[in-house]
């Protein structure tokens, strides 16, 4: 196999690190592209890991147009990149509200830089990262396809969805290969400390309460890292502009996922409950229709194998994680 090379924005996050390591595994050259912030201990964990598997990063700010410049300056001596994965941006529903302002500007303007960016080096395609919360809630039983109307309640969901918008304006206009897809609640190894799976590994493993709101009930369609990184790399390949929903398509309650986690500890959660945020939307699920048949993909990693993957690896970087909260 010939060598390519691939451009990752948010190579330090949680989809972009395994992202990396994915395609380094495959035999592949990764140019990482992340802002400098060491205040998070798994960012740390993952520069450190992304540097023994031969990741270059790249210091920027996407949304300073700037410094993506002096990007596009380091991408050209380097030779051609392959394909930009832009998996770079800001999440989380609740945070969004606080700081409206931060989400369009990082998501939004970021976006358009990174599109400016996949112009001028002439990369093949570029694959940007959205979100199911673009679909806001829906009904008990129902799975979100792509040709949904939707109804965004919260500014990260909003940015996302004109970020997408923005994609498939430049795809259509200048003739770019562009795939937008939807993530549906990744979890795993070195996944995000903010998120409820590795927040409460982490929690009950100190023997720590749990905070749930609402009663648990609620369903998130749990999709593990390597099946994402497997449909992230195949939506590269795809011609002209793609729209597609990664996830698991087999929703499960909160608590269940809770009660796994228990079972694989060998430990009872101290679990608080309060009451549901009303930006929480009660169900996630995905209608994979789409990308089984444009890139063959299909979920191999079932809920109680993936968080066993992800708890084994906890345990063995307790001490590197102990930081975490």
């Amino acid at each position: 196999m010939n060598k390519s090379i691939y451009a990752i924005t948010g190579s330090l996050g949680f989809v972009g690190f395994n992202l990396s390591k994915y395609l380094i595994d495959s035999g592949h050259g990764v140019i990482g592209i992340d802002i400098d912030n060491n205040s998070d201990p798994l960012r740390e964990w993952r520069y450190k890991e992304s540097e023994k598997i031969g990741v270059k990063t790249l210091i920027a700010d996407i949304s300073d147009k700037y410094q993506i410049e002096s990007v596009s300056n380091e991408l050209n001596k380097i030779g051609h990149i392959k394909s930009i994965f832009h998996l770079a941006g800001l999440a989380g529903v609740r945070k969004s509200i606080e700081n409206p302002d931060k989400y369009y500007n990082v998501n939004l303007r970021g976006t358009f830089n990174m599109l400016q960016l996949l112009k001028s080096i002439e990369a093949n395609s570029l694959v940007f990262s959205s979100t199911s919360s673009v679909y806001g809630d829906i009904s008990a039983g129902y799975f979100s396809k792509e040709s949904d109307s939707l109804n965004t309640i919260s500014p990260y969901a909003s940015s996302k969805l004109n970020a997408e918008k923005l994609c498939e304006l430049f795809s259509n206009l200048y003739k770019l290969n562009i795939s937008v897809l939807r993530y549906f609640t990744v979890y795993g190894v070195a996944g995000r400390p903010d998120m409820s799976i590795l927040k409460f590994i982490n929690l009950i493993y100190k023997d720590k309460p749990i905070t749930i709101y609402g009663d648990g009930s609620q369903e998130r369609d749990f999709t593990y890292i390597s099946d994402i990184c497997r449909g992230t790399y195949a939506s590269s390949k795809l011609k002209g502009f793609n729209l597609i929903n990664l996830g698991k398509s087999n929703p499960e309650k909160l608590i269940s996922a809770v009660r796994i986690i228990e079972d694989k500890l060998g430990k009872k959660a101290k679990i608080i409950f309060k009451p549901q945020n009303k930006m929480d939307v009660n169900r996630t699920s995905a209608d994979i229709t789409n990308s089984k048949k444009l890139i063959n993909w299909d979920p191999l990693e079932d809920l109680e194998s993936g968080l066993a993957k992800t708890i084994g690896w906890y345990k063995e970087n307790a001490k590197s994680l102990e930081k975490l909260s």
